[in-house]
């Protein structure tokens, strides 16, 4: 669509808007008034598919330009952002890019948002920025981020806290954990166990992966969507700081749970191997979330289990398999 279609002001701006978790949520927000993407594209997923209410903008959060032209232009009430390196082991890799990305492009939305008087921002960090625990994690849990990635969310959570303490609007963070759903970009684990039970239907596999003791709080796509939607829509409270709320669903499987359920949907037996090689050198043991709080102020709660999710992402996976034959 063109950039001219938005004129009135009050509507909501998603960076990574076309991203895994940004394109659901640009369709339930359009119920809501204009929505404008703005997205680099760089993880190789097309914009959203146009609607009325909806312009899409390809640029990168990090010209300060550009963000500074793109909320001028659109004045919309809130910002959702969500563009960033989520990819664990890339940021790993190039911690520089990634905190390039993470931090200083956030603080380019932020002064954009600043100078445009949009005054309610709504960051998407990670539940990843807790402290390790064997217990369960509320909002009020210490934080100690021990990679590049959760520090980079640790960074960004300071930023709008400043933001909001000098005054230029209202903060909302929302604290996501494990997101799972058909067509991730990143190489998270369930894309990685798909990929390496390759066509195997009906086999005997040994599956090679990493940890497999691992235990993460999973997150249908569907309904973490619905949560940011949730923080969105809600009325900005009158506070001098970001508001914090987990998105999560208050139960934990290992990758062990994962890849077996995985084989089971696709009729494979499955014996799982650890690879030291596939290991991450920094891979917390447990990051279980605590939901309450979202809950009881939002309404919200995760609605997915687990194999609902899994089932979905399979029959994906199959007919991208038939469709590709």
């Amino acid at each position: 669509m063109s950039p001219n279609a938005i004129s009135e002001p009050g509507g909501i701006v998603v960076t990574g808007g076309a991203g895994f978790v940004g394109a659901p949520l640009t369709a339930l927000l359009l119920a809501h008034g204009p929505v404008t993407v703005v997205d680099d594209l760089s993880v190789g997923r097309p914009m959203p598919t146009p609607a009325t209410g909806l312009t899409c903008l390809r640029a990168d959060i990090r010209d300060r330009a550009a963000m500074a032209a793109i909320i001028a232009r659109h004045r919309p009430r809130t910002i959702v952002h969500l563009a960033a390196i989520h990819h664990i082991p890339t940021c790993e890799r190039d911690p520089a890019r990634a905190m390039d990305v993470n931090v200083m492009g956030f603080q380019s939305v932020l002064d954009a948002a600043a100078q445009g008087g949009c005054r309610h921002v709504v960051l998407a960090s990670s539940g990843a920025v807790y402290d390790w625990s064997d217990g369960p994690l509320a909002e009020t849990a210490p934080l100690a981020p021990r990679d590049v990635y959760a520090a980079s969310k640790a960074a960004n959570e300071h930023q709008l806290t400043a933001w909001t303490m000098a005054g230029h609007g209202h903060g909302c963070v929302a604290r996501m954990f494990n997101v799972i759903g058909p067509d991730d970009p990143n190489g998270h684990l369930i894309p990685d166990i798909l990929a390496r039970l390759g066509e195997a239907v009906g086999a005997q596999v040994r599956l090679r992966l990493g940890n497999l003791d691992t235990r993460r709080d999973f997150v249908d796509l569907r309904d973490m969507a619905a949560g940011l939607a949730a923080l969105v829509t809600r009325p900005p409270q009158n506070r001098p700081t970001p508001e914090v709320f987990n998105l999560c669903s208050g139960r934990d499987h290992s990758a062990a749970d994962i890849a077996l359920a995985l084989a089971a949907q696709l009729g494979v037996t499955a014996t799982l191997v650890t690879d030291p090689a596939l290991c991450r050198p920094v891979d917390r043991p447990g990051q279980l979330g605590v939901p309450d709080k979202a809950r009881a102020e939002l309404g919200w709660s995760a609605r997915h289990d687990l194999d609902a999710s899994l089932a979905a992402i399979v029959r994906w996976w199959r007919q991208r398999i038939a469709s590709c034959a």
